[in-house]
């Protein structure tokens, strides 16, 4: 059995750090958060911890093949050291003219397609996706239509149709605290 296993870092950095700002009380739930742009600017998170979350409930399985996708800024280089440290494989793409993120959700659908077809086999392997934009349910419909077993892995409030398109569905805000680093 196979555990293949895809990380969009940005995406569940940025919304972690608005779900702690709930926890921590600086704001009275997310969508609050998002409006008034309230995040916890201290909060990190720790891949050697989602790696080990990762690791859990794949009986027979090995480290799940996990690929970790984001951009390259000036100040996250050590962030992309942290991810290979953690046994994640790292892709990073640089940042758009104005400084926005470009390619990474196309660049992790590329990459989960290539290696579920290459690799996986829908009757014993298993996909986690750990991304909660709406843009990764096309993906996650057909590799379940396919027969593979998709499990999301993100916080609570992920995409609705996201959520109903996989097989599994797994909340991060239990594990808010567990997930931080230091």
């Amino acid at each position: 059995m196979t555990h293949l296993a895809y990380v969009d870092v940005s995406n569940l950095f940025i919304e972690g750090q608005k779900v702690s700002a709930v926890a921590k009380g600086l704001v009275r739930d997310r969508k609050a958060a998002s409006v008034r742009g309230v995040i916890n600017f201290g909060y990190r998170l720790d891949l050697h911890r989602l790696m080990a979350l990762l690791r859990q409930g794949g009986e027979g399985e090995g480290a799940p093949r996990a690929v970790a996708f984001g951009s390259v800024t000036n100040s996250n280089e050590g962030l992309w050291r942290h991810a290979a440290a953690a046994g994640f494989d790292v892709v990073t793409l640089e940042r758009g003219f104005s400084g926005g993120e470009k390619r990474v959700d196309t660049s992790l659908v590329t990459r989960v397609c290539r290696d579920a077809y290459r690799f996986g086999d829908p009757r014993r392997d298993r996909i986690t996706l750990a991304a909660g934009d709406g843009d990764y349910e096309p993906l996650v419909r057909q590799l379940v239509a396919d027969g593979f077993r998709v499990t999301v892995l993100y916080w609570a409030h992920a995409s609705r149709e996201l959520r109903e398109a996989a097989t599994a569905f797994q909340s991060l805000d239990a594990y808010i605290e567990d997930l931080a680093l230091g």
